[in-house]
């Protein structure tokens, strides 16, 4: 007996199908709001007379609210049961993994996975299907596209198409063909740092954190966007115009013409404190010295300093 829980969408479907695949004959599917656990517990007694089945409910958090004395203790052999809640939180009672427990079974939580575990699984992905990555390029993707891994499977399924014949994937590549995640969409809170809004830059993060995006996130944003202005600014002094500034700094034309604008508002001194702070609070963040409630007040407040 399984039971998995948790917002990661892709890995219940992942995990039920390879699952399935165990039971390529004798898969059966039902719903958690059109059963209950009487009709499960008959189901998981019966022996089959025609090979090991599995019974897969998905949608299973309505089952939770039943009242329920005794939970499923014992199954015919061969017979699997696979509980299926896309929820944040665990739904079941403790005495349900309890239960699960004592006959062997296993509870699954699949949330969203951690920065470090999606560049892995990314890298991962890429490599198993003749692909590389680069560094940039692995960034920018988790940026724009965020952490979902069924988002991830999606655009990493766009870029190998879009990258054939080649097997190399840039930032570039990235910019060119990945959608960004509606939910984690940072580009009025950057505008309004780049151009020194103070006012609508705690009010875009008071949204931003409404709609769940973690400060990990928005500082990783804001350095990449901090790094483009130096390199914009940079470029500009170096004499390269303003409309060929975007195949150097390997960014849409539109993106590194807006940087640069916006970097004439920063003197290098100022850009350089920027992305030292914003390395020192990503840091801070990620090793758990500081409050990300407090973290993004703390960086609008140095960064707009006097």
């Amino acid at each position: 007996m399984y039971f998995i829980y948790g917002d990661e969408a892709y890995w219940h479907d992942r995990l039920i199908g390879l699952l399935s695949d165990a039971f390529p004959d004798g898969t059966e599917h039902l719903s958690g709001d059109e059963t209950s656990w009487h009709e499960l517990q008959d189901l998981m007694a019966q022996a089959s007379f025609f090979g090991p089945r599995l019974w897969v409910v998905r949608g299973a958090k309505p089952l939770f609210d039943q009242k329920q004395e005794r939970w499923i203790t014992a199954a015919a052999p061969g017979n699997c049961l696979l509980l299926s809640a896309v929820t944040k939180t665990n739904p079941a009672p403790k005495a349900f993994t309890r239960a699960v427990s004592q006959i062997g079974g296993a509870v699954i939580k699949v949330a969203e996975p951690s920065w470090r575990e999606a560049s892995n699984w990314v890298r991962e992905r890429l490599r198993a299907d003749g692909f590389t990555i680069t560094r940039d390029a692995l960034e920018n993707l988790i940026l724009v596209a965020g952490r979902s891994m069924e988002r991830l499977d999606k655009e990493i399924e766009k870029l190998e198409l879009f990258v054939r014949p080649e097997t190399r994937i840039t930032a570039g590549h990235v910019a060119a063909c990945v959608s960004p995640d509606p939910q984690m969409n940072t580009f009025a809170f950057v505008d309004a740092v780049a151009t020194k809004d103070r006012a609508k830059a705690f009010s875009e993060v008071d949204d931003l954190r409404l709609r769940g995006v973690s400060p990990v996130f928005m500082i990783a944003v804001l350095g990449s966007h901090f790094g483009l202005m130096w390199r914009a600014k940079d470029s500009a002094n170096k004499g390269i115009a303003q409309d060929s500034l975007g195949e150097p700094l390997g960014a849409h034309p539109y993106a590194a013409r807006k940087a640069l604008e916006q970097s004439r508002r920063w003197t290098f001194p100022q850009l350089e404190q920027a992305i030292r702070l914003l390395c020192d609070v990503d840091e801070s963040l990620k090793t758990g010295k500081t409050d990300p409630v407090s973290a993004m007040d703390y960086v609008l407040a140095n960064l707009f300093a006097e």
